[in-house]
């Protein structure tokens, strides 16, 4: 099955749901700080068609793109999101976008860098989501990484503006 065959019933159910003004966002949990729309557009596994996958969801409705380092796609996810805006006439504020970091990337001395390479990639000031991708470090050294220490670097971008959560 190609890869893209799926577009015309994800663009469909992204215009059904667009239509539904009190269902495109929900809050997470007890509060309201923040709202993340409920229907994200997942990248993994595009390769070569993710610069149009990515544009065309946004243009049919997606305002939420997960992505991560360990795809090895965000340049191509990066230029989607800017032809999406463009094509959808939407600017950054309108979309949430989620990206994580990758197990090598646990060492609190590397999670900036981790961070960096993921804007600079997606072509982006900051994310609205960064997390860790999976909480067990991966060390070529054999030493472990406790994962609240690599969380306490992570809050340091929160500080400096690099994500919002």
């Amino acid at each position: 099955m190609h890869l893209l065959s799926f577009l015309p019933f994800a663009a469909t159910f992204a215009a059904v749901a667009a239509k539904q003004p009190s269902q495109d966002q929900t809050p997470l949990g007890p509060s309201t700080l923040f709202q993340i729309p409920i229907i994200g557009f997942g990248t993994w596994n595009l390769k070569d068609n993710a610069t149009e996958a990515v544009s065309h969801a946004i243009h049919t409705g997606y305002r939420h793109i997960d992505c991560a380092a360990a795809y090895s796609n965000e340049k191509a996810v990066g230029r989607g999101i800017s032809e999406g805006l463009k094509e959808a006439g939407l600017s950054r504020e309108d979309i949430w976008v989620t990206s994580k970091l990758w197990n090598d990337h646990h060492d609190p001395s590397k999670v900036e860098a981790a961070i960096d390479k993921t804007l600079s990639d997606l072509n982006l000031d900051y994310l609205d989501l960064y997390h860790m991708h999976w909480p067990v470090a991966e060390t070529s050294k054999g030493n472990e990484i406790y994962f609240l220490d690599t969380w306490e670097a992570m809050v340091q971008l929160v500080q400096s503006g690099k994500t919002r959560r």
